[in-house]
């Protein structure tokens, strides 16, 4: 049997999650401001709680962006610990990229906050990420010239009115999908574990080059 933990960083909290090849087993959520002290801590009581060793799990999925960077650097910097410590595996995910694949929809647009008036996005129908200005998404999207448009991801909730005022055609919102789900990071943890993709160190988004692909 397969275990893996997989860890997830939704801006306010963290969702630490222990699961087998068949489902998750166990989650349980951390605030952010504990996630140095209390990420350890929550993993071993994870374990504990179903029997489980630490060298019986397969890999780490992490999350490794875009969200706040101190928080996420401690994160990274603990998975990469244990695989210095272990040799436990590690998975890169990248929460732009989890949910346009989640999407359905053509036209779906994801924006995540950054700061100020930046933003991270993803563009299902052009496959594209990155990292800009709201009014240079607005102007990249009006581009596309969408007759509807689905936006997603929790940067909607500080934008929704610039791009309400400023996206041409019809605008939807879906205020219930803000961040990737913590069973989203664990299919594609599994996905990437069987399909052979794997590191040995992980580095969080904003530090890789490109910073967005």
């Amino acid at each position: 049997m397969h275990y893996f933990i997989t860890i997830q960083y939704p801006y306010e909290y963290l969702c630490v999650t222990l699961s087998s090849e068949v489902a998750i087993i166990e989650s349980q959520t951390i605030t952010k401001f504990k996630a140095v002290s209390k990420l350890i801590p929550t993993i071993q009581e994870l374990l504990h709680n179903h029997n489980i060793h630490l060298n019986e799990i397969s890999c780490f999925g992490i999350n490794t962006g875009p969200g706040p960077f101190n928080t996420l650097r401690s994160i990274i910097a603990t998975a990469n610990g244990i695989n210095f410590a272990i040799k436990t595996p590690l998975i890169e995910c990248n929460s732009l990229e989890i949910m346009l694949s989640n999407s359905l929809k053509q036209s779906t647009v994801v924006i995540l906050d950054a700061c100020g008036s930046d933003v991270y996005y993803g563009i299902k129908q052009t496959a594209q990420t990155g990292y800009t200005s709201i009014d240079k998404l607005i102007t990249m999207v009006n581009n596309l010239q969408n007759q509807t448009t689905y936006f997603i991801g929790n940067g909607i909730i500080k934008h929704q009115d610039l791009l309400k005022n400023n996206i041409q055609g019809i605008s939807h919102f879906d205020t219930n999908f803000l961040f990737s789900s913590a069973e989203s990071l664990y299919q594609t943890t599994k996905q990437l574990y069987f399909a052979g993709i794997r590191q040995e160190e992980l580095y969080p988004l904003y530090f890789q080059s490109p910073v967005i692909k």
